[in-house]
């Protein structure tokens, strides 16, 4: 028993490719074709853009069914290496040159500063024009936000959501939610910009900020952010969850959102010299 258990587990953890041995593990032919062809995209024979051959070619090239020739594309585009376009067929994906966000401490006065100033793009793109859509809602603040902003789940909060375009590139969501309490009745419940900005206005009403906590994670997209970044199956979004505080509690949450592929958090501190700066 001992030699047999020792020649199996050899053969399973240190043995690649065939032949497999009595009793090796074989692996799903599914996965074999979608290790083939992600070797293709890492070797640039499949380059960026381009489209895979069809599910009946690809059937014929590894002598599979289409259906296993359909789980390998799907593995593939869960893992977001490749994008199925209706009508069209499946194309490599295009990896997207990213945006930059400033993710350092702002230095400017709290209440100068708007929410979408929270976390501004430095990259390049911040030569392009920007258009911003905001919608603005009353409803339940739901346990994570309840959590954050220390009420309870079902306590109304103010939700201003903004939707940032760059050129016609979609780079950012910020959904800013607010304690009915500080909000109701304020400049915060109309769809409009805030001249001296969100945190101002909480200033101006009695709730001056006096510091916040970042919180960066990454999860999949929900059905709203899936739309708006027009995704592809397995790409993630990057969340920045800024929880504002006065002097005695929570005054806001912003959570800045961006897709996975096309965003980098920057944090600069100091002096950098010239040469070596990356904006």
């Amino acid at each position: 028993m001992s030699g047999a258990f020792e020649t199996s587990w050899t053969g399973n953890l240190f043995r690649h490719g065939p032949p497999k041995g009595p009793g090796e593990l074989t692996q799903p032919k599914y996965q074999e074709i979608a290790e083939q062809l992600r070797a293709q995209v890492a070797a640039g024979v499949l380059a960026p853009g381009q489209r895979l051959p069809s599910e009946p070619d690809l059937a014929a090239q590894y002598d599979a069914s289409r259906n296993t020739v359909r789980l390998a594309i799907a593995l593939l585009t869960n893992q977001g290496l490749v994008v199925s376009r209706q009508g069209l067929g499946t194309f490599v994906h295009e990896p997207a040159k990213p945006f930059t966000a400033l993710l350092s401490r702002v230095q400017s006065p709290s209440t100068e500063v708007h929410a979408s100033a929270g976390l501004p793009v430095v990259s390049p793109a911040a030569d392009e024009s920007e258009m911003v859509r905001l919608v603005v809602e009353t409803g339940p603040a739901g346990p994570s936000v309840a959590e954050k902003l220390g009420i309870g789940a079902s306590d109304q909060v103010v939700i201003r959501r903004s939707q940032y375009f760059i050129g016609d590139v979609p780079w950012q969501l910020i959904n800013s939610y607010y304690p009915s309490d500080l909000a109701k009745g304020t400049a915060l419940q109309q769809a409009g910009e805030i001249e001296s900005g969100s945190i101002g206005l909480l200033a101006e009403l009695g709730h001056p900020q006096e510091g916040f906590v970042d919180e960066i994670g990454a999860r999949m997209p929900d059905s709203r952010e899936f739309d708006f970044f027009k995704l592809a199956s397995g790409t993630p979004v990057v969340v920045v969850n800024r929880t504002a505080y006065s002097t005695e509690r929570p005054i806001r949450l912003t959570s800045y959102i961006y897709r996975g592929d096309r965003v980098r958090l920057l944090h600069v501190e100091g002096t950098i010299p010239e040469r070596f700066r990356e904006v």
